[in-house]
């Protein structure tokens, strides 16, 4: 595995806007990603709106490298707050919203 440098990565500001663009492309097709892919990934090029819904999260970045090799991408766990979390149940406490797909 290659090692990455940290003088080509977003500064904290950076982040902070590319965290924004991202999440006004994914706000207006939240509830239907809710309900068709709760618990899956979301990746998105936050640069065209382009992204990617996968079950596992290497592999919706995995279709974005191959669409955009060497871009950056931010990627969301639909239906969650947090992509990763370290307790027994998610961010949402375990509860989906009515209709949601098991």
């Amino acid at each position: 595995m290659p090692t990455i440098s940290t003088k080509n990565l977003p500064s904290r500001e950076e982040r902070a806007e590319i965290g924004k663009r991202a999440r006004a492309i994914y706000e207006p097709m939240r509830e239907q990603l809710e309900k068709d892919h709760w618990g899956e990934y979301l990746t998105i090029n936050f640069e065209n709106g382009d992204y990617a819904v996968a079950p596992e999260h290497m592999e919706a970045v995995d279709q974005m490298r191959a669409r955009y090799p060497g871009e950056l991408f931010f990627t969301f766990r639909i239906g969650y707050r947090a992509m990763f979390h370290f307790r027994g149940l998610g961010a949402t406490d375990g509860i989906r919203p009515q209709g949601v797909k098991q």
